[in-house]
């Protein structure tokens, strides 16, 4: 039975795999291209990876995120792929900011921006406006060598966006900063261009005080309403934040009024982890941990003969497989899963932590003399905090009450492939 993870709990955030062009491509590849020796017995052809095919024999999911920065300086239309729109899925577009900063000999200004939308508005329903993350910010390396030209590149973008934009697709502008002064001044500048929601990026985007300031400015300054209702978070992926920002979310819906506010986020942590050789496994959540396990399966050629179960099961995919099914070698390296391999491995990760974030959102939501027996004590005030701030004269004070949990939650380590 296939797993429906875009009916399950409309109340809370959703995650977004950010899928690469591999995992786009792959489910329509020719079966014969993958695997001349024929397909594993639990994976009837290469579609059955398309996750956003509602009917996936494995599960389905009605949102992703992929970043047009993989594409950069691309004429023709893409190929029908995971990714492609499709009536009832919503596909979020990232615009290659990042790839423009980490590659500025590609920055063309203007015929970069046109570039980009015009990208944007054939592929994307929704898509992030085209901005210059400031973790890329490099002194003495023109364009993006300050703080102060970052911001304005952004600005100059917001503007040929607004201005050029046709097609039907909602834009999210982009929150940078390093520090609460730069993520507020970025806030001032961008602020007068509004799209139709917000995307938080930048060090300050894991910081719940800040996020919670912010969001008392949008609402101050009449810029959170139904008509920019949707925000999403860059590169965060794990239970913690999955569950605060459920939180967030469930807070300003009842706030606002608006059961269509929607807090989305994304990691590309499934494709990243099998890159490395390693799967998801179970969520570890106890009352001293909240995150999901990692292990390193059977991945060498050595291993192609071993027809015995793959050694977890926590996606449907995984059920059906053998550990030889996977470890095919590949004609380009001599350790490592093959490409069809590689896709079923990313198709486990991303259901399994789809499975865990279900599985975290659950306890938090469960009465409060159990959840404080199942998941870390810091974890559940902080949850708490967010989810009532609304309820308290000044939301807030109510939140920096419980700045020693949300200090504890910024310090530790990403253990789940949070992208960085």
């Amino acid at each position: 039975m296939t797993r429906d993870y875009a009916s399950r709990g409309k109340d809370r955030a959703r995650y977004l795999f950010a899928g690469q062009a591999s995992s786009h491509m792959t489910p329509y590849r020719n079966a014969s291209q993958l695997r001349p020796d024929g397909m594993p017995d639990g994976v009837a052809s290469p579609s059955d990876l398309d996750f956003m095919n509602r009917s996936n024999p494995f599960f389905f999911t009605d949102r992703a995120l992929h970043s047009a920065g993989q594409y950069i300086g691309r004429t023709m239309p893409l190929p029908v792929g995971t990714f492609s729109k499709r009536p009832g899925n919503t596909i979020l577009f990232d615009s290659g900011g990042l790839q423009f900063g980490r590659d500025p000999t590609q920055w063309q200004g203007d015929a970069s921006r046109a570039w980009a939308l015009r990208f944007l508005e054939a592929n994307a329903d929704e898509a992030i406006t085209l901005d210059v993350p400031t973790r890329v910010i490099t002194p003495r390396q023109l364009p993006f060598d300050s703080f102060a030209t970052a911001l304005a590149i952004t600005v100059d973008s917001n503007r040929y966006f607004a201005r050029h934009r046709s097609a039907d697709v909602r834009f999210l502008s982009v929150l940078q900063g390093q520090t609460s002064a730069d993520a507020v001044a970025w806030y001032d500048a961008v602020k007068v261009q509004p799209f139709e929601g917000w995307a938080f990026g930048g060090t300050m985007r894991t910081d719940y005080i800040h996020i919670t300031a912010m969001m008392l400015r949008l609402i101050a300054d009449g810029l959170l309403t139904p008509d920019r209702n949707r925000f999403h978070f860059l590169g965060v992926g794990t239970l913690t934040h999955a569950v605060m920002l459920s939180a967030l979310q469930k807070a300003l819906r009842e706030h606002m009024g608006d059961d269509d506010l929607l807090i989305t986020f994304d990691t590309s942590s499934p494709s990243h982890l099998a890159m490395n050789g390693k799967i998801y496994g179970y969520p570890n959540i106890s009352s001293t941990s909240f995150v999901m396990s990692i292990l390193r399966p059977p991945a060498d050629p050595v291993h192609q003969e071993w027809r015995t179960p793959f050694p977890v099961t926590s996606s449907r995919i995984a059920e059906r497989l053998l550990v030889s099914d996977l470890c095919v070698p590949a004609i380009t390296r001599q350790a490592g899963w093959d490409a069809l391999g590689h896709e079923i491995v990313v198709n486990h990760n991303h259901e399994s932590l789809l499975r865990g974030i279900d599985d975290a959102n659950a306890i938090m939501e469960m009465p409060s003399a159990w959840s404080s027996e199942l998941a870390p004590d810091h974890i559940i005030r902080a949850y708490r905090a967010l989810r009532t701030m609304f309820r308290y004269p000044d939301p807030l004070t109510h939140v920096r009450r419980q700045s020693a949990a949300f200090v504890k939650i910024r310090r530790g380590k990403a253990k789940e492939g949070e992208d960085e």
